[in-house]
């Protein structure tokens, strides 16, 4: 398929979405943008890719483009979400970085690099819960958020969190750089990220709310594994 029409009109059809404005709920945006790409007047944004990306198993790059392969790494049109098995549930990392202190540039089509699947017992054992739906891995990059995060560690990210909600740690991307950062409600609408390692306290900043639309909230920050190595 080589127009964006079709390629939407295909996702429609596999997510039993009739309407545009179906469309426009099930991407979070407005029925006119939706429009607008029926009409090609414009292509998918960010925003939009990532509520595709989290919802359905169609690739980055075959939606905002048409070319590359039509559905992610280790994923085909029948299997939908993360359980693949009763007794066993996938979590799934991207080639994506989060840093913890200046910012990280990452690809607009990230990748899967990897998934995990992990026997739901041993799920209740390790994290209290077999319930992982919408739950990412993303490793963090820097110390900047120690001790919440520690360096050596594995997050996990609640995917379906995609609006500032209450003051706590999230995976966002602002003005093209994704963090992992406490996000604080400020005066006047202002939204305050911080590290909780004081020792950045310099690469604090302010979103105020004219920037809101360079805010990317990718999700809310669950739990940390810590990676512990032993030298032999």
């Amino acid at each position: 398929m080589n127009t964006l029409r079709e390629r939407l009109q295909e996702l429609m059809s596999k997510h039993g979405l009739v309407t545009q404005q179906d469309l426009a709920d099930f991407a979070n945006v407005s029925k006119g943008l939706v429009n607008q790409w029926f009409n090609g007047e414009t292509g998918l944004g960010k925003k939009p890719l990532i509520e595709f990306e989290k919802k359905t198993n169609f690739s980055f790059q075959w939606l905002a483009e048409g070319s590359g392969n039509k559905y992610k790494s280790g994923t085909n049109n029948e299997i939908v979400g993360k359980t693949t098995l009763s007794n066993t549930t996938i979590l799934k990392q991207y080639d994506m970085r989060a840093s913890c202190g200046f910012g990280s540039c990452n690809p607009d089509f990230p990748e899967l690099l990897r998934t995990i699947e992990i026997p739901n017992n041993a799920l209740v054992e390790l994290l209290g819960t077999q319930n992982l739906n919408s739950v990412e891995l993303m490793p963090p990059d820097g110390d900047s958020m120690e001790p919440t995060i520690p360096r050596r560690s594995i997050t996990l990210i609640k995917t379906d969190i995609d609006k500032f909600q209450d003051s706590g740690v999230y995976l966002i991307t602002f003005d093209g750089y994704t963090y992992i950062k406490r996000l604080a409600r400020g005066k006047s609408g202002v939204i305050k990220v911080m590290s909780d390692n004081k020792r950045y306290a310099d690469s604090d900043f302010d979103i105020k709310p004219d920037e809101l639309d360079l805010l990317i909230i990718h999700g809310k920050f669950w739990k940390a594994l810590p990676l512990d190595f032993i030298d032999i």
